[in-house]
């Protein structure tokens, strides 16, 4: 279960990651302390959490879209389209299946 100070740092933790500035910088304009965001850093990887970057690409303009649509996963070379109404057993196993 993830708590509201998890999602937090998580996200927290992927800005800097996004903003191309170094930890210190990054956690001294928001007025707390490197070491704080390296502690939930560390503890969020002790807890098998694997943190990516993620890009959100609107395409709700793009042919084709419509009520139907799912999403899409990169990574590295694969490409994982995931329709509406996925079954999340079988895309959990999927997942699995790549990490490999």
């Amino acid at each position: 279960m993830t708590t509201t100070a998890e999602t937090k740092w998580r996200a927290l933790i992927a800005a800097q990651e996004r903003s191309g500035q170094s930890v210190r910088k990054f956690a001294a304009a928001r007025g707390f302390a490197a070491g704080t965001l390296y502690w939930w850093r560390s503890r969020l990887r002790e807890r098998g959490t694997n943190l990516v970057p993620v890009a959100v690409i609107d395409n709700s303009g793009a042919a084709g879209a419509s009520a139907r649509a799912g999403f899409e996963l990169q990574l590295d070379e694969v490409t994982v389209r995931v329709p509406a109404g996925f079954d999340e057993d079988d895309l959990r196993r999927l997942l699995r299946a790549l990490r490999c």
